[in-house]
């Protein structure tokens, strides 16, 4: 393994526990190539991510489940993690439920090269200490 893909890797398993730390679950968390990708998370996680990393609590009782909140919660993080690994993008899906498959509603974030994911897990772990949920 070269010491890039170490790197990438260990960037991985560092983003996994600072999630975990904080109480998120990310099992999609991958490493794809030289990127590392959170995968499939539920929109509540989508939406405490997007608060850890700073972004305003919304004023208004919601269902996450509903299109309209989802793309919200997608607007919400696409800021803050841009605001959090300086212009980074993180591409963003919304998977509604599905009652013939049986699955709950989803949000996919595709994958986030590198430095992105150093920027983003640096973001995390300052945020551990100042009080943000």
């Amino acid at each position: 393994m070269s010491p890039a893909t170490a790197l990438v890797h260990e960037t991985a398993d560092a983003l996994r526990d600072t999630l975990r730390a904080h109480g998120l679950d990310v099992p999609g968390l991958s490493v794809e190539q030289d990127s590392i990708s959170l995968g499939d998370i539920t929109v509540a996680t989508a939406d405490r991510l997007a608060r850890l990393l700073g972004a305003p609590e919304p004023q208004v009782e919601r269902n996450l489940e509903e299109w309209p909140e989802a793309r919200q919660v997608m607007r919400r993080l696409g800021a803050a993690f841009r605001a959090a690994t300086g212009g980074g993008f993180l591409d963003l899906y919304f998977h509604p439920d599905c009652v013939r498959c049986d699955r709950d509603a989803v949000v996919a974030a595709g994958p986030v090269n590198a430095p992105e994911a150093r920027r983003l897990l640096a973001s995390l772990r300052r945020g551990a200490g100042s009080g943000r949920s």
